[in-house]
């Protein structure tokens, strides 16, 4: 690549940048608040693919979810989506990453029936790491840890949020985990997976080499259609 090219893309994303901070003003006046967004990071790109390209648009006809599951929240700009799309939701905001997730807190702070749970969506219970802490902040990835430092992240799986918030249908599970989706659903999926009406997914084959056709195997066979839209899988239970 050349250097004049390198210069244009540099160029076209700082634009593109800064036309997503102008229009942010209209979203915070909708939120009631100004959200955090960190400079020399990648919260203006992910806050941007909500907000502005709205890449979780898809939804069926008079969908009307009360228990939505956000698992890779980040800093909360995907549950807040969620909940302007879906007034009376209520929405568990999962986030494993203490940077982000004292930021999630921060932006949801004020905004009615989202939760935020530092914890990583894993199949079992067990202690948690990152594996790649000098990652952008939208793609710090988890491994199983024994460490007992400070770093330890404690793992929370769909039956223990199905039990501990008594819910009896999850209607809309969002899952970004960074290739985490591949344990989720090859161990125990069948399990919590009746409980699910929608699945929102972004698959990592690049980190799980056959990562979205496993998956494909384990949803469908349990009663649910595919759809795709932009970078996600979409599952949705054949009623």
């Amino acid at each position: 690549m050349s250097l004049f090219d390198k210069l244009s893309i540099s160029l076209g994303y700082r634009f593109q940048n800064l036309s997503t901070k102008f229009k942010a003003r209209s979203i915070f006046k909708r939120i009631g608040k100004k959200l955090m967004i960190r400079d020399g990071n990648s919260d203006i790109r992910v806050f941007k693919q909500i907000f502005i390209d709205e890449v979780y648009n898809f939804f069926p006809d008079q969908f009307e979810p009360k228990i939505i599951i956000d698992a890779g929240a980040n800093v909360g700009y995907s549950p807040i989506w969620f909940k302007l799309m879906f007034p009376t939701s209520n929405v568990l905001a999962i986030e494993p990453e203490g940077k982000n997730f004292k930021i999630l807190e921060r932006n949801i702070s004020g905004i009615p029936d989202i939760k935020a749970l530092k914890n990583g969506l894993w199949y079992e219970e067990t202690s948690l790491s990152i594996s790649n802490p000098s990652s952008d902040s939208w793609g710090f990835r988890l491994n199983t840890t024994n460490s007992k430092g400070g770093n330890k992240i404690e793992s929370i799986t769909i039956p223990d949020l199905i039990t501990k918030y008594s819910i009896n249908q999850i209607d809309l599970l969002k899952i970004d985990i960074e290739g985490a989706e591949y344990e989720l659903f090859k161990y125990k999926a069948e399990t919590w997976l009746p409980y699910v009406r929608m699945i929102m997914l972004e698959v990592h084959d690049h980190i799980k080499e056959g990562c979205s056709s496993m998956i494909d195997g384990v949803v469908m066979s349990m009663g649910f259609s595919k759809f795709t839209s932009k970078e996600l899988t979409i599952y949705i239970r054949n009623d």
